[in-house]
């Protein structure tokens, strides 16, 4: 049986290895990402401004806040691979009703 703080370990090592190599993904299409993102907040404002022009910044900033409140999260199976089938997404509360 695997002690707890030797599987900690391996899958630590995993982890530091999988967000490097997505720092360096990210950092090597900056360019690409950069462009992409620019055309998401133009076609948010855009959208938002077809309700009323005074809308965009405000929607410009929830849409940041939800995406930075969320946090997608990938198993891992028994022989250290990505498990596609257990995927999961959650979110912080980040204003409204308090979770009871």
């Amino acid at each position: 049986m695997m002690r707890p703080w030797l599987l900690f370990a391996l899958l630590r090592n995993v982890f530091d290895l999988m967000f490097q190599s997505q720092i360096f993904d990210f950092l090597n299409d900056f360019s690409n990402a950069s462009s992409r993102a620019h055309q998401l907040d133009l076609k948010i404002l855009q959208d938002a401004a077809s309700v009323s022009n005074l809308l965009g910044d405000l929607v410009s900033t929830a849409v940041a806040q939800v995406y930075g409140s969320t946090q997608l999260t990938v198993g891992i199976d028994t022989s250290g691979n990505l498990n596609k089938s257990d995927v999961m997404t959650f979110m912080k509360n980040i204003g409204g009703t308090v979770a009871k």
